[in-house]
């Protein structure tokens, strides 16, 4: 379960670089291009993971694919208003995560 808490904070890291991606400074920074990766991955790993399980509303999975698509194109020079919205929303899952993860592991 601490597993979980680590993913938490790559959402938490996440979520804030989606925060401040609408100031701008992102454009092309190899640390969000490498953050933007990795919640791609991590979401396409949960959508067909839950998919292959016969679960097709796999909404964290998606979030992760929006997160890394958005982070790409933040690192691309693209940066809209609403991404702050969106990294609200990972910072919220980023929280649950930490939270499930360390009280989880108290077994």
């Amino acid at each position: 379960m601490v597993f979980l808490a680590v993913l938490g904070i790559l959402d938490l890291v996440i979520g804030a670089l989606l925060i401040v991606s609408p100031g701008g400074g992102l454009a092309g920074n190899g640390v969000v291009f490498a953050f933007a990766i990795i919640a791609l991955l991590k979401g396409l790993y949960s959508v067909l993971a839950a998919a292959g399980a016969g679960f097709f509303f796999d909404v964290l999975g998606w979030l992760d694919l929006i997160a890394g698509f958005f982070l790409l194109l933040a690192n691309w020079g693209f940066a809209y208003g609403f991404f702050l919205y969106v990294g609200i929303i990972m910072v919220l899952k980023a929280f649950y995560s930490i939270v499930v993860g360390l009280i989880g592991s108290q077994d």
